[in-house]
């Protein structure tokens, strides 16, 4: 009996970590800010919203690495490289999740312009490979990424993305899809050293989320960031710290039942 509920609660995790923890914004500043990315421009836009790599407006390259739920079996790693050119950000990522048995490989190309001083389109293409053990093989699927980013003002910036809108189908067998993700919000500064942001997303295997962020600036250097998120419920907390063309992120997220989430991004701008 005993066996059994553990299966269960690990087929539990599995099920959440398949539909919903892989395909979730990512970078050590966005995870300490409730996932709210969607009108956030920063190295890390290249997986959250490509149109924010378009006011970023750097070279850069980057790793993020998290550890979900205190389970080595549920961890990720991301990598990326941005390079700004003439006609554009261009970007790529690679991103691995999950252990022997059951992992997801994520590879994409991004491209990113400026419209004017106000709006900016990105959209990236992505292949994603999906292994579940020995017995049950693998599956490779080729989807997208797009999404737009509007300063409505100098202080108030408003972004959409989308993840997979073609809804791709991973099997046959229970018509299983990657799931389908829209993410719409805003970003408000209040100052120099005050920014909020909030946003409504929408997993096609969940019910509506809401996100909510705050970044505060404590010194030249230094920031701290706090968030929090619905359907699951997060609380999101973390720091940053930018020494010259080095930025180093550290936050972690807390759901009720399965734990804490750390995190950790490093990114280099050149």
């Amino acid at each position: 009996m005993k066996s059994c509920i553990i299966l269960f609660i690990v087929l539990g995790i599995v099920k959440y970590s398949i539909a919903s923890g892989e395909w979730v914004p990512i970078g050590g500043r966005i995870s300490g800010m409730g996932l709210s990315s969607a009108a956030v421009s920063d190295f890390w836009s290249i997986n959250n919203n490509q149109a924010g790599m378009a006011f970023y407006n750097q070279s850069a390259a980057g790793i993020y690495v998290e550890n979900r739920f205190m389970i080595q079996e549920m961890g990720s790693q991301t990598a990326a490289i941005m390079v700004k050119s003439k006609y554009g950000m261009l970007g790529t990522t690679l991103g691995y999740s999950g252990d022997a048995n059951y992992h997801t490989l994520k590879a994409g190309f991004a491209y990113a312009r400026k419209f004017g001083n106000r709006f900016s389109a990105g959209i990236q293409l992505d292949y994603i490979a999906t292994s579940l053990g020995e017995d049950y093989g693998k599956r490779s699927n080729i989807t997208f990424d797009a999404g737009i980013m509007i300063k409505i003002t100098e202080q108030l910036t408003f972004g959409v993305h989308t993840f997979n809108p073609v809804h791709v189908q991973i099997s046959e067998y229970n018509n299983e899809r990657i799931p389908t993700i829209l993410n719409a919000g805003f970003g408000f500064t209040f100052s120099d050293r005050l920014l909020l942001t909030a946003e409504a997303n929408k997993n096609s295997e969940f019910p509506m989320e809401f996100r909510s962020g705050a970044e505060y600036k404590l010194s030249r250097s230094a920031y701290a960031r706090i968030g929090v998120s619905t359907n699951p419920a997060r609380y999101t907390f973390g720091v940053g710290l930018e020494m010259k063309n080095l930025s180093f992120d550290l936050s972690a997220s807390f759901h009720p039942q399965l734990g804490y989430s750390p995190q950790v991004s490093m990114q280099y701008s050149f």
